[in-house]
Formats: structure tokens, C-alpha cells, sequence
């Protein structure tokens, strides 16, 4: 079985911690190095509405906490990162529900600079740690998963791992930092040593929390409403 992720993503953080530190038997690509398409796929939801594949559904969500709110929550204007990433979706996301009236997409260090001067940014908390995208979202009754497990079939093996990996992350931080930062290709081993505990990873597979994930990202990427739930 090949599963594929983004080790830059950190839906993909708790299969890459099982893999060194527990046994797992299934292969594990890099989705950000091949055009591969696993027949496991984890990703956010927007990208994998993307992909428009045949004959998988979501088989499991992943409730994770990686981006922070930077500046004037009264701003009508929000900066983030680059347009079609899962952090610019958010912003619209958040736009739509908090009726802002602009999204602007730019790089990390200007949208920090435009919160400094009053406006309102959405970066990753690996560029500033602040306050939680995901805790507002719980105040406004809107936290859903992110990301997604994505299946032909229930991928009994990869829920498993999936959960290991996510004690790991909890018991041996420091052992899980190293791995991630080493296999992401983008973390420093300190910048994933200060922020591997903010993440929180908890995955779901209520229909429920599925559903509403649906319901929610539709609302600035409609494909999204044509993904299946297993």
C-alpha cells in the first residue's frame, strides 16, 4: 500500500513519527517530491478536493492547530500567504464568517509587517507563534478538520499508525521534533522543537465532523462539496 502526504504538512507529522519509532509496513511517500498518488492520501481538504479521484472517499479528519491569528481581529482586511494554500483558504474562510472585506495574499514577512501596522495576518505558526487560528474558530463554533485520510478503502493500518503516531508526538517530542524536521525539509530541528506541542493532533472519524468539514470549505472552494465520506 502506498500513502502519500506532504511532510511539509503537518497532517503528515504523526505517520512520519510511526514510521521510524513503531513498525509499520505500508510504504510512505513524500507528496511534495512525486506525482504519485498513493492509494492512501493525506492532505488538506482543499487540495484533495483538487485531485477530483475516483472511488475515494474521506475515511478520517484531522483536527490540528497550526495557524496563528497575527494583529487587529478588527481589521477588514486579512494578509496571508500565497492564494490556493490551505492558510488562504482560512483567511477566507474567517473572512466570510467575521464579514471582512479582503483577503491579500502575500509573503509571511509582509503580512507580520501589515499586522504590526494594524491590519490582521494568518501566517503558520512555524513563522510566529500567536493566537490560534483554531481557538477562534472554537469561539465561533466553526473548528473542523483540516485535513483529511482520503481512501479507496478503509486503510485500517494507516488509522492505526496514524494514532501511534500522535502518543509519540506526546511521550518523545524531542525524538518526533528531530524526525519531522530532518524529513520535512522545511522546519529547523528548534522551530520544531518550540511548536510540536501547539499542534495537538486529534483525528476523527465521525460523520459528523466530516460533514461539517464539507460544509465549511465549500464556502471558498466549492469542489469540496463533491468529496464522499466512506
Amino acid at each position: 500500500m502506498l500513502v502519500t502526504a506532504p511532510f511539509a504538512g503537518p497532517v503528515s507529522f504523526p505517520l512520519l513519527v510511526a514510521k521510524v519509532l513503531s513498525k509499520v509496513n505500508f510504504e510512505l511517500k513524500n507528496s511534495c517530491d512525486t506525482n504519485e498518488i498513493g492509494d492512501v492520501v493525506l492532505d488538506s481538504i482543499t487540495n484533495v478536493a483538487k485531485l477530483k479521484l475516483k472511488g475515494y472517499r474521506i475515511v478520517a479528519g484531522v483536527f490540528v492547530k497550526m495557524y496563528s491569528l497575527i494583529g487587529n481581529k478588527n481589521s477588514e482586511v486579512i494578509y496571508t500567504i500565497r492564494q490556493g494554500t490551505l492558510a488562504d483558504y482560512n483567511a477566507r474562510v474567517y473572512a466570510k464568517l467575521t464579514n471582512k472585506k479582503e483577503v491579500v495574499n502575500t509573503t509571511p514577512e509582509d503580512a507580520l509587517k501589515r499586522a504590526e501596522e494594524g491590519k490582521l495576518a494568518l501566517v503558520g505558526i512555524e513563522v510566529k507563534l500567536g493566537e490560534l487560528f483554531e481557538d477562534e474558530m472554537m469561539k465561533l463554533n466553526h473548528f473542523v478538520p483540516q485535513c483529511v485520510i482520503y481512501s479507496k478503502t478503509y486503510p485500517t493500518e494507516v488509522i492505526e499508525a496514524y494514532e501511534e503516531g500522535i502518543r509519540l508526538m506526546r511521550e518523545r517530542p524531542e525524538e518526533s521534533a528531530l524526525i519531522i524536521s530532518s524529513a520535512s525539509k522545511y522546519y529547523s530541528l528548534q522551530v520544531m522543537k518550540n511548536i510540536i506541542h501547539v499542534y495537538n493532533h486529534r483525528l476523527t472519524t465521525k460523520g459528523d465532523d466530516l460533514s461539517k468539514s464539507i460544509e465549511l470549505y465549500s464556502l471558498v472552494k466549492p469542489e469540496v462539496k463533491d468529496l464522499e465520506i466512506y
